[in-house]
């Protein structure tokens, strides 16, 4: 081991949680390696990660011991190649710059807009990002795409280009959305820009006149967002809150502390570093890594015992661990459907201009339970509706929540669901969650 990543190891745990950003990112990683990157030929960036994987996967024992670095066409077919594909559908590689702007500044290139794909094939906007070209074109939670540049859904579906029809990451790249709403079609058109990312997509406080229930729809777990909840529970706090329905179901994932830090207004701690919000577990090659993130303490804690989570085919990663972590102190109960089944993190690699995202470790809540690959279940059945504005009380998930909340049951007859969504992508465009 190189002595910079030793010197790393051995900080103090003050300096190790500014360097662990994300259920992504945690331990010791400045960009360091285990060896030295010899260069950034294609041969050597697939040694780059073919060494890393070795030293660092967590499943590390399950990647092959030699290959030829000049068999693969990029980094990211040699991390395809390598990777424990039983278990493993997270591990990628992203430009590095695009990992850094949304990692810490909450931004990205692209129109501000997340859409889904049904079963049935027809496609709708799930929500729209407030500072973002999706915004200003008029663009709303409900609307139907039915063709994107002339191009129909049904054309795009068959041939799969999901990827790919929303053009290049070029600033001033025009889009046109052919869509319905209300049974009227019309075209709205914008340009791709840098879009700011809002991580607290809706918040309300609802009284029912015998509690004060606080709703929080949260959209990733990124730097930014302490200064977007922050005065969120400050207002709960002064409002009297005593319930809490937290809205994960489009959260894909994001920053271990920030997670820790949303936890902590949850639940009161009246002592720092003294109950585990979740620990961090390497291999075996590397148990010196092993750490604990606790619940501190919090000005506005709004101290609760209880806490009604909405989730989704997209809630993963940060957000399941914020409900596993949670689990030992509270009665979570969750609504809507199964999470997506992330209880595994990376550590960030930068080499060349790329950011390997390989598994690094596992995540355990203080009880040591963990491993749910399959997903976290909902406790109560209810779908997303799209027609329904977040924050409607007729929107069925939050309608099943509020339900549980008010009278401890599920809804006996739930509105039907819609048909299940596709899994979403992989990689930095599940993250982000939107075009």
């Amino acid at each position: 081991m190189k002595p910079a990543i030793q010197k790393c190891c051995r900080a103090r745990a003050a300096k190790f949680i500014l360097l662990c950003q994300l259920l992504l990112l945690a331990a010791c990683s400045e960009g360091g390696s285990p060896f030295a990157i010899t260069g950034c030929s294609i041969a050597q960036q697939n040694e780059t990660v073919h060494k890393t994987m070795l030293d660092s996967y967590y499943w590390y024992d399950r990647v092959a011991s030699s290959i030829d670095y000049n068999a693969f066409a990029s980094p990211a077919e040699t991390l395809d190649y390598l990777r424990y594909a039983t278990l493993d559908r997270f591990s990628y590689i992203s430009p590095q710059a695009d990992f850094s702007n949304f990692i810490n500044n909450g931004t990205y290139l692209g129109y501000g807009f997340a859409y889904k794909v049904e079963s049935d094939d027809s496609v709708w906007v799930q929500f729209v990002y407030t500072l973002s070209p999706a915004t200003t074109a008029g663009l709303q939670r409900g609307d139907r795409i039915l063709s994107v540049n002339g191009q129909p859904v049904a054309s795009i579906i068959a041939a799969d280009s999901w990827g790919s029809v929303f053009g290049a990451d070029l600033a001033g790249l025009p889009l046109a959305l052919e869509i319905q709403r209300n049974m009227a079609l019309q075209t709205l058109s914008m340009s791709k820009a840098t879009v700011t990312i809002n991580t607290v997509l809706f918040s309300d406080i609802i009284d029912n006149g015998t509690n004060k229930i606080g709703y929080l729809v949260f959209n990733n777990f990124l730097n930014t967002s302490t200064a977007e909840f922050a005065p969120v529970f400050a207002q709960f706090k002064t409002a009297g809150v005593d319930r809490l329905i937290l809205d994960l179901r489009y959260n894909g994932g994001g920053s271990v502390p920030v997670g820790r830090e949303l936890a902590s207004y949850i639940k009161s701690s009246a002592v720092a570093n003294s109950e585990v919000y979740v620990e961090l577990r390497y291999n075996n090659r590397h148990p010196e890594y092993n750490f604990a993130f606790y619940f501190s303490p919090r000005a506005n804690s709004l101290g609760l015992a209880e806490v009604t989570v909405i989730t989704s085919e997209a809630t993963c990663s940060a957000s399941e661990q914020l409900i596993s972590g949670l689990d030992p102190y509270l009665d979570v109960t969750t609504i809507g459907s199964r999470s997506c089944g992330k209880p595994v993190g990376m550590n960030p690699l930068n080499f060349c201009d790329s950011t390997l995202l390989a598994v690094n470790f596992a995540s355990f809540n203080a009880n040591r339970q963990g491993d749910y690959y399959s997903g976290i279940p909902a406790d109560c059945a209810a779908g997303d509706d799209l027609a329904f504005a977040l924050g409607d009380p007729a929107e069925p998930m939050l309608q099943a929540a509020r339900h549980y909340v008010e009278n401890r049951s599920c809804l006996t007859t739930p509105r039907p669901q819609q048909q299940p969504a596709r899994r979403p992508a992989v990689g930095l465009e599940a993250m982000i969650g939107a075009v």
